[in-house]
């Protein structure tokens, strides 16, 4: 049973929904919201062509390319069939709920699928909804994944997830790409700065966690033929940092991909001992439109989601007889919540509230 908590979330995921903003940028914020309606460790989203067939997705946490490759070359529509329903059967099937429950057996936890993919990377029980258009067509398959000493996802929760998924469809199907929004200013996501260490000859040889992530993200994305080749030494953004580092020790390049911005900035490294090579040192952020990063700390704020809505119009400038306008409510109603969230948030003006919300 869903809860004000729970409807707070909801409206949460609509809110993000409505951004015009293209897929590719709203989905890492809409699964981490999804976090706040379902506690999980890591989420999973893949996109699949109108026959089911996956073409490429976003995770959240760490990618590791040797286990993905694993993956795709052995297990995916194959092997997995062995203990679970093959991603082809599921995204074609008439159910939108795959249960946790499905997987929590002793033959899955005895696979080739847990130990060789899901046991190395932390993962032991998902959730799966197939996310489908109005006219029922697949979209893509949301999983949502929890680890060893965490419990299995209870059917209380599993019951919640239905609820996001009209939001997420809206998400992904939006005709308008957003590319005129995309125009403004960017500015680095919550995501951490991840690190990446090239040798004399622009070889990979050392990465932080989620830098081989970000480098695949910022290449062709996630897919199942990008590993191996777009997060080497041939990586349009390397050759592109590479060329700009001729004839000096630092260089700075932004980066555009489907998924989003990126800046690229190279520190040469120079040897100490007379006989060993320099190295490069690459430090990978990402970005995101600083509308989005704006909504992010609006829907972080600890009001109602009416207060969030009328604090939403107040920063774009609306006087208080217009926001009632807009939502359609009376300018009573817009007076009550205008003063319940100055309160909430210690603020007196509309400056000081502008200030306490674009505060990063």
């Amino acid at each position: 049973m869903k809860s004000i908590k729970h409807s707070r979330v909801l409206h949460k995921l609509r809110d993000l929904a409505a951004l015009a903003l293209p897929a590719q940028l709203l989905l890492p914020a809409f699964l981490q919201t999804l976090h706040e309606l379902i506690p999980s460790q890591r989420n999973l989203f893949d996109w699949c062509d109108a026959l089911g067939r996956l073409t490429h997705y976003y995770i959240e946490g760490p990618v590791d390319e040797r286990i993905a490759r694993l993956y795709f070359d052995e297990f995916h529509n194959r092997r997995e069939a062995e203990v679970m329903l093959p991603f082809a059967s599921a995204l074609r099937g008439a159910a939108t709920i795959h249960s946790a429950g499905e997987l929590n057996t002793k033959a899955f936890f005895n696979s080739a699928l847990y130990w060789e993919i899901w046991r190395p990377q932390g993962l032991k029980y998902r959730v799966e909804a197939i996310v489908r258009a109005p006219e029922g067509l697949p979209l893509g398959s949301l999983v949502l994944y929890r680890g060893s000493g965490e419990p299995c996802f209870s059917a209380e929760e599993e019951a919640l997830l239905p609820a996001a998924l009209p939001y997420l469809a809206r998400l992904l199907l939006r005709h308008d790409d957003g590319k005129d929004a995309c125009k403004g200013e960017w500015v680095p996501s919550a995501e951490p700065i991840e690190t990446l260490l090239l040798d004399d000859e622009g070889r990979l040889r050392h990465a932080s966690a989620g830098a081989m992530r970000l480098l695949l993200l910022a290449g062709d994305g996630l897919a199942a033929g990008s590993f191996g080749r777009s997060a080497g030494a041939e990586h349009a953004a390397l050759m592109r940092l590479r060329q700009a580092l001729q004839g000096q020790d630092e260089a700075d390049i932004l980066h555009a991909s489907a998924s989003g911005r990126y800046r690229f900035r190279a520190l040469r490294l120079h040897a100490l001992a007379q006989d060993d090579a320099g190295w490069l040192q690459v430090q990978i952020t990402r970005l995101e439109p600083a509308s989005l990063a704006l909504e992010r700390r609006l829907l972080a704020l600890p009001l109602s989601h009416g207060q969030t809505s009328v604090c939403r119009l107040l920063l774009q400038g609306c006087s208080q007889p217009e926001v009632a306008r807009r939502l359609a409510v009376a300018p009573s109603t817009v007076a009550d919540h205008t003063r319940k969230l100055y309160k909430s948030l210690g603020v007196r003006s509309l400056q000081e509230l502008s200030e306490r919300v674009r505060k990063p």
